[in-house]
Parts: structure tokens; sequence; C-alpha cells
């Protein structure tokens, strides 16, 4: 299992955070170093918090005006997405994306 999704996910957030205001920038960038933790886990990354990290993402990205911000956060998630698809079906039907 690839981790390269979650490190991409991590350096969108960065991206979205750099544009970002402050206060946005530095909630942004608490999730990028969330994103990292999880991808650099010895064991599989956890999904609970896999998932928090989307829910939080989601939010900012609906709080956000700014398509330079919003833009790399959509991308970000669908990243997220991406690699919990590459795990065995754990609970992927909540987010509608699995086919089991």
């Amino acid at each position: 299992m690839t981790r390269d999704p979650l490190y991409r996910a991590a350096d969108r957030v960065d991206e979205a955070a750099e544009a970002a205001d402050p206060d946005a920038s530095d909630r942004l960038a608490g999730l990028a170093g969330q994103l990292r933790s999880q991808a650099d886990r010895e064991a599989t990354p956890a999904l609970g918090g896999l998932d928090r990290i989307h829910s939080k993402l989601r939010d900012v990205e609906g709080a956000v005006e700014d398509p330079e911000v919003a833009a790399p956060i959509a991308d970000a998630r669908e990243d997220v997405l991406s690699f919990l698809e590459t795990l065995p079906d754990r609970g992927m039907r909540q987010h509608g994306r699995s086919e089991n």
C-alpha cells in the first residue's frame, strides 16, 4: 500500500495554507501535519483519524471563498479518499465509494 496519496494531500493542504488567511492557514498547517503523521505511521494509517481530517478539510473548504484555497483542499480530500480506496473495505461504504 503506497502512502503517496497522503503525502500528496499534505502538500496540497500546505499549498492552500500559503494562500489562506492567518486563521485558516494555521488550521490547514495543522491538518497537513496530521496527514503526514498518518502517512509516516508504521502501521496502517488510522481510518478514524483520516476520516476526521477529511471532515475538517471539508469544513474549511466550505468556509473559504478564495478558489486558490478551496481548490487544493478539494484535491487533498480526493487524495485522502483515493488512499482509503486502496485499503480493504473497512467502512468505505460510509463515503459512498465502495462497490462492496
